[in-house]
């Protein structure tokens, strides 16, 4: 059986849909018939790449992948928020 090889752009695409579109691992698996443990190392590949070639002074891009992470996390944490908040105040301004 032979191996799949798949071209630096399709690696690079596969690891911008982790990094910038915030789509799960598992998400871009299916969509790309491709394993998570190679989703995960062509992540880590494209970071380090990224990292070689940043201008000095600027933010590393690990970094702002960790930001990035932490921000979503946050937003989606006062999404729920919110949303409870909009119940709570359907629920007492009811007038029974």
């Amino acid at each position: 059986m032979r191996r799949r090889q798949f071209t630096a752009e399709f690696k690079k695409e596969a690891a911008g849909m982790l990094i910038i579109e915030a789509q799960t691992a598992k998400e871009v698996s299916n969509q790309l018939g491709v394993a998570e443990n190679l989703l995960y190392r062509w992540k880590k590949a494209h970071l380090t790449e990224l990292e070689a070639g940043k201008p000095e002074g600027t933010p590393s891009p690990t970094e702002m992948a960790r930001e990035i992470t932490e921000l979503r996390k946050q937003l989606a944490k006062s999404h729920r928020m919110n949303e409870i908040l909009k119940k709570t105040v359907g629920y007492f301004s009811k007038d029974d």
